[in-house]
């Protein structure tokens, strides 16, 4: 009875870390403020898409750590989830023309 309780613990255990596994989490170190929509983790490949607060003095950039992102059409941007954890930073930029 023990060895069969054993074998069963050990598979849940197992399924629950493959699960696990293939998900990595995205962290916003900056510019929190500016953010409309982010998730917390994705899994690696996946397309994740960042939504920012429209700005009407100047322009949004975003970055991630790790990977390329990609402006989609006004204040959403996109990159694909690589195998590690990541940093989204998310900058104001003014207009500053004189």
């Amino acid at each position: 009875m023990k060895k069969k309780s054993y074998i069963l613990l050990l598979t849940a255990l197992m399924f629950f870390l493959c699960a696990c596994g293939n998900t990595y989490k995205i962290n916003v170190v900056g510019g929190a403020d500016l953010l409309i929509s982010c998730p917390k983790s994705a899994a690696a490949g996946e397309t994740v898409t960042v939504e920012t607060k429209t700005v009407s003095d100047g322009w949004v950039e975003v970055t991630v750590s790790g990977t390329e992102v990609h402006a989609v059409q006004g204040d959403l941007f996109q990159f694909v989830m690589p195998k590690t954890n990541v940093d989204v930073r998310i900058l104001f930029v003014g207009d500053d023309i004189s």
